[in-house]
């Protein structure tokens, strides 16, 4: 009997506001309906936790969000991913909690690109490969 992968690791959607209370991702269907729920309260941080695959903190607006990585056991290095064909200084800001929080454009992607990448850490609980990630 198979097992699915992303079930056995407890992952749910915490968002930035302590107010608004976490939900459990049974699926990938969860995921993108959890990522595109929070989008409509405005450009915002939430973060997919993952009992055994570290998480996301991702940044949910339109037309870009951005994606940055923690290991379970909160030590670095910890990583962002980055469009690096992006020369613009400019910065895109995200609401963190009542706190509106710039994230330089280089760091920022498409949104779907993002879901993209929720889906697949979701999936294989491992970044993508195809993603250019750095240190931050």
């Amino acid at each position: 009997m198979m097992t699915n992968i992303a079930s056995s690791s407890n992952f749910k959607i915490k968002d930035s506001y302590p107010t608004v209370q976490e939900k459990a991702i049974g699926n990938e269907r969860d995921l993108r309906k959890a990522l595109k729920r929070a989008l409509q309260d405005g450009p915002r941080v939430v973060i997919l936790d993952s009992s055994d695959a570290g998480s996301l903190t991702i940044g949910i607006g339109t037309p870009y969000g951005f994606v940055q990585f923690v290991k379970k056991n909160n030590l670095p290095p910890y990583l962002v991913a980055i469009d690096e064909s992006i020369e613009d200084v400019s910065f895109v800001e995200f609401d963190a909690g009542g706190t509106l929080t710039p994230v330089p454009r280089r760091n920022c992607l498409e949104f779907n690109t993002v879901i993209e990448i929720a889906e697949y850490f979701y999936k294989n609980k491992k970044l993508p490969e195809y993603i250019n990630w750095e240190e931050v």
